[in-house]
């Protein structure tokens, strides 16, 4: 049931409320304030009256009292008492009411002279840069709110501690600023208007939050990351988060352009990204290891750090970058990406040259018309290399002695060092090594051919 005082309120009578203060009714004793139905109804009398026959203007609604948009009001409650920044009541005017100017102007007026009307500016424009709303963020700015003061979000205020237990403030999680919300957003045109400093802002954490290639361009043009390292490992963490929107390759491409080398880091901080790029898309991993190839951007020790481990390799032989062998299936079509050997280069991976298998049917010497051909096996090739010098043995074949070589080399039979027959001339015992045997079916038969 409404009470008399309320059913007078609403109803707009002057007349009766008085009469109710008159004989002795307590405005206080109602359960809501009825400055409140004063406000909602618009009526200036009747919060006079109120006011004057002892309402108590702290009951007052604050959200009732901002949405009067009558700056008037807000000077008077403020000149009795009121905490007009309880319970960040004025910070959530200022974010969620652009339209209410006088506010602004309040919160302008005061900010100086009252550090929590600083601090409720501060939060509104946190709140705007994190919404990107470009209206707000101005109308903050304007008033006086610091885009480089770290502020409570009002979307997550149990993520801060600001109950005043007394923790001391550098202990205590502050909140984010604008600026960096502003950064984590991509934002450049809200980013350009709050203005980044890095003696004012910590640039190392806005380089790793920075959501577009544009946001590093301006922090570049105002100083470089000191950590490399850390700002790639986290834009290739966010990279990784396909259920939101992911960071592009753009970003760590931006950095790079910028003028920045990644020299070194520890094992540790190699080993996350190392993770972080192995959960990346396919297409996206091809990119990423091209990017830390392409010119100078890393030094030879951090490449060869992030591609020394079995599950990188594997990785990088599932998208083409290390080539299938003759005998794995789909060898023979597996797309490759471009640049494939420089990036295997950069990151110090070696690939082994396939050995084909020696034939069954083996010629040594060019084929002359009307020549001759002499057949034999490998064991008699190889006696016949370690009966005579190899100079000798070419010369009476029509052959170079370095031809010759070679094809033993081929077919894995061991020729003579250098000086060996000079040391046997000389009596020094010689030593034959032992021919390794072929597989069944490799050089069974070796045809040289001979001029006539």
């Amino acid at each position: 049931m409404p009470s008399a005082l309320e059913i007078a309120l609403k109803a707009g009578n002057q007349a009766l409320v008085l009469v109710l203060v008159c004989n002795g009714y307590d405005l206080n004793l109602e359960p809501n304030s009825p400055l409140d139905l004063a406000l909602r109804t618009r009526r200036r009398d009747l919060l006079d009256l109120l006011l004057k026959w002892g309402a108590d203007p702290r009951r007052v609604s604050l959200s009732d009292l901002f949405d009067s948009y009558d700056t008037a009001l807000f000077e008077r409650f403020h000149g009795l008492g009121v905490y007009l920044t309880a319970n960040h009541e004025l910070a959530y005017a200022l974010a969620d009411h652009t339209s209410n100017k006088p506010l602004f102007g309040f919160a302008k007026r005061h900010r100086e002279d009252d550090p929590e009307v600083q601090k409720e500016l501060n939060i509104a424009l946190v709140h705007h840069a994190d919404e990107g709303n470009e209206k707000g963020v101005m109308l903050c700015l304007w008033a006086g709110a610091d885009p480089h003061a770290p502020a409570p979000s009002l979307r997550y205020p149990d993520l801060v501690d600001d109950d005043g237990s007394g923790i001391a403030e550098s202990d205590r999680f502050l909140g984010f600023t604008a600026i960096r919300e502003a950064c984590s957003r991509g934002d450049t045109r809200m980013l350009e208007r709050m203005g980044p400093d890095p003696s004012k802002d910590d640039f190392e954490d806005l380089y790793r939050t920075a959501d577009s290639a544009g946001v590093i361009k301006i922090l570049a043009r105002r100083a470089l990351p000191k950590s490399v390292g850390e700002v790639v490992r986290s834009q290739i963490h966010w990279m990784g988060f396909t259920f939101i929107r992911p960071r592009s390759l753009d970003v760590v491409q931006c950095l790079f352009e910028s003028g920045v080398r990644w020299e070194v880091s520890s094992t540790e901080l190699i080993a996350d990204v190392r993770r972080g790029l192995l959960r990346l898309s396919d297409s996206v991993f091809v990119g990423a290891m091209k990017l830390f190839a392409k010119e100078d951007y890393c030094s030879p020790a951090v490449l060869q750090e992030l591609g020394r481990t079995p599950s990188m390799r594997a990785r990088m032989k599932k998208v083409g970058f290390i080539p299938s062998t003759a005998n794995e299936p789909h060898s023979h079509y597996q797309y490759r990406p471009t640049r494939s050997k420089e990036v295997l280069s950069r990151f110090g991976i070696e690939i082994p040259k396939p050995k084909s298998p020696i034939p069954r049917y083996v010629e040594i010497g060019a084929w002359r018309r009307g020549g001759r051909e002499i057949q034999l096996d490998r064991a008699a090739l190889f006696d016949r290399v370690w009966s005579q010098p190899l100079q000798t043995l070419a010369k009476e074949w029509s052959l170079s002695d370095r031809g010759l070589a070679k094809a033993c080399r081929r077919l894995k039979i061991p020729v003579p060092p250098r000086g060996f027959w000079a040391r046997v001339q000389h009596g020094q015992r010689r030593h034959r090594p032992r021919l390794l045997e072929l597989k069944p079916g490799e050089a069974e038969v070796i045809v040289i051919r001979l001029p006539k």
